[in-house]
């Protein structure tokens, strides 16, 4: 068996919190503890006109993608598609409640999409009350894991000890199929 680690992209926003912050540290460990490698552009690296570019460049060197989906943006009061009527024809085409919801980063949805396109193995984790619309829908291609709260550590810890680490688990396996496909070929 190859010693080398599996490397991943992580998709997420800027930590601002200390919550925040110890769940991607914890993520980054754990991830570590089963042999796979996490790097991220980091936001002081993004420039307009160069980011996607570079972007696709560290996606397409990667053997999959977790987008740790947590919020960015929270609506206090809010309204989806204000006055909308109901139409068969389209996809949602009903007013919508956003009250009390999170928004994560647009760059999740951005490098997502970039991760279908690679056709690698994606893992998912959203957090509790996050608006689920684009690449965070649930879909049988991709892992997916919900409703995890960043209120303290101790309740981010059982979320990785009771859910998060058997799921990590379960997505490995599809990284080792392109990571021992593409490396068992490299001589």
């Amino acid at each position: 068996m190859n010693n080398k680690k599996i490397r991943v992209f992580l998709s997420r926003p800027n930590p601002f919190t200390k919550e925040q912050q110890y769940f991607i540290e914890k993520l980054k460990s754990t991830l570590d503890k089963y042999n796979i490698e996490s790097i991220t552009l980091q936001a002081k690296d993004y420039s307009p006109y160069e980011s996607l570019t570079v972007l696709n460049e560290m996606i397409k060197r990667c053997y999959g993608m977790v987008i740790l989906a947590f919020g960015h943006i929270y609506i206090q009061s809010g309204i989806l598609k204000k006055g909308a009527v109901k139409n068969k024809n389209f996809f949602e085409a009903e007013e919508q409640s956003l009250d009390g919801k999170w928004i994560t980063s647009s760059f999740c949805q951005i490098e997502g999409a970039m991760a279908i396109s690679n056709n690698i193995p994606i893992l998912i984790i959203k957090q509790k009350n996050l608006r689920i619309d684009g690449i965070l829908k649930d879909d049988q291609k991709i892992v997916s894991v919900s409703d995890f709260t960043l209120e303290n550590t101790s309740q981010i810890d059982f979320f990785f000890e009771k859910i998060l680490e058997k799921e990590i688990y379960c997505w490995k396996k599809s990284l080792e199929k392109i990571f021992n496909k593409i490396e068992g070929k490299i001589v």
